[in-house]
């Protein structure tokens, strides 16, 4: 029942349209009931009851244009149909009062309700309206029923009334998807842009958190080599100079050690240049490679990510970090960018020297799947290690499945 009648807020505009249709409709009927009732047989016994139905039938219709639950549009949809029954029936072969009043009560179905909900109930109402349509009886009088050519112009008038209201109804949604996808792609831009500007900053004071950083270490260096050194032959020279003459056979001696601690001072010197020069830059790589991407990319979009690692300890090779690393770089971009996602799983496993990826998404998956760039580039770096790759939508969103052998 949920599935069939699932509301679906429509826009303002369409809403009101349907509100002002059903008034016009229902003033339209009045003033030709009024300027024919008395050309009918029991119209003079039907001219109050008339006005009454009518008015009830004004309130209904202002009443359902505020609902919006489901069940709640469905009862007043068919209170209106009886409304609209007792009005039509005493009417006999005059239909043209009551296929006014259908025709808006048949728009406001297709407006309210949501695919293929409002299909269902215009059907039902659409068959009950034909069958109303037979020889009737009121106030002891027999009235003529509708004529087979009136029945089958109002039928075919009613089809047409159902499929263009339907079709309004499907435009509405298109535009409200796109509308939606428009200003979500502009919170996505907006968010990027900021996360952006704050990697920027970010990146920038790292730099100079590191230069300081070094610059710190780079003066520990010296001074535990070069300034110790220097400081010893200071001292020793100092002591050279301030020797009295009866211990001036102790200078070659001092001269001599300050001579091998300069020496020693310059390899110390020499072998911590070699060490800063030859120092490596640790760039992060496998697991962690993979969560640092994840990491930045659901603080860009704010979008739920979870990963599973299983069994897997690390990578093979850095040609195969590559390819995982841009796979669900891709994989997580269109979720977030065509599929509007808000939650992405990603899987890892490996099973007889095979490792399975599977990055899933909740999003609203792709009518056709085409190989974009980044996706073709994706499949020929996974086909050229003899790898597969399967992408499908699913019932619950968008999947997308990796085989990289890893012998």
């Amino acid at each position: 029942m949920k599935k069939l009648f699932t509301f679906n807020r429509i826009d303002q505009p369409l809403r009101i349209s349907a509100l002002a249709i059903s008034i016009i409709s229902h003033l339209i009927s009045i003033l030709l009931f009024s300027l024919y009732y008395t050309n009918l047989e029991i119209g003079h016994y039907f001219l109050w009851q008339f006005y009454a139905f009518a008015l009830a039938s004004i309130i209904l219709s202002s009443m359902l244009f505020f609902m919006h639950e489901t069940g709640t549009q469905i009862i007043f949809i068919f209170l209106r149909y009886l409304l609209l029954f007792l009005i039509g029936y005493p009417l006999g072969n005059y239909i043209g009062i009551e296929l006014i009043l259908y025709s808006s009560l048949i728009i406001e179905t297709s407006f309210y309700l949501s695919s293929p909900g409002n299909i269902i109930v215009q059907s039902i109402i659409f068959f009950l309206f034909m069958l109303s349509q037979g020889e009737v009886s009121a106030w002891q009088k027999n009235i003529e029923r509708v004529s087979i050519h009136d029945l089958t112009a109002a039928a075919v008038y009613s089809l047409i009334i159902i499929v263009i209201s339907i079709m309004l109804k499907r435009y509405s949604n298109s535009c409200t998807e796109k509308t939606k996808r428009i200003r979500h792609l502009d919170s996505a831009i907006t968010q990027l842009t900021d996360a952006n500007i704050g990697f920027q900053s970010y990146v920038k004071t790292l730099e100079i958190q590191t230069l300081i950083e070094e610059r710190k270490r780079v003066s520990r260096e010296i001074h535990d080599t070069v300034g110790y050194v220097l400081t010893n032959i200071i001292m020793m020279m100092e002591a050279a100079i301030l020797l009295s003459d009866e211990k001036k056979l102790k200078r070659p001696a001092l001269r001599s050690t300050a001579r091998d601690q300069a020496q020693k001072g310059l390899a110390e010197t020499r072998a911590a240049l070699r060490h800063l020069r030859n120092e490596n830059i640790v760039k992060p790589y496998g697991i962690n490679m993979i969560e640092e991407l994840v990491s930045v990319f659901q603080a860009a979009t704010g979008i739920d990510i979870k990963v599973e690692y299983g069994n897997l300890s690390g990578f093979t090779n850095d040609r195969i970090d590559a390819i995982i690393f841009r796979t669900i770089q891709e994989g997580m971009t269109n979720a977030f960018r065509h599929g509007m996602a808000t939650i992405i799983s990603i899987n890892f496993w490996i099973t007889e020297e095979t490792l399975r990826v599977s990055i899933h998404d909740n999003g609203i998956g792709s009518k056709e799947i085409v190989d974009g760039i980044g996706v073709a580039g994706m499949r020929e770096r996974i086909l050229g290690i003899g790898g597969t790759l399967d992408i499908r939508n699913v019932d619950d969103g968008f999947k997308i499945d990796v085989e990289i052998p890893l012998e």
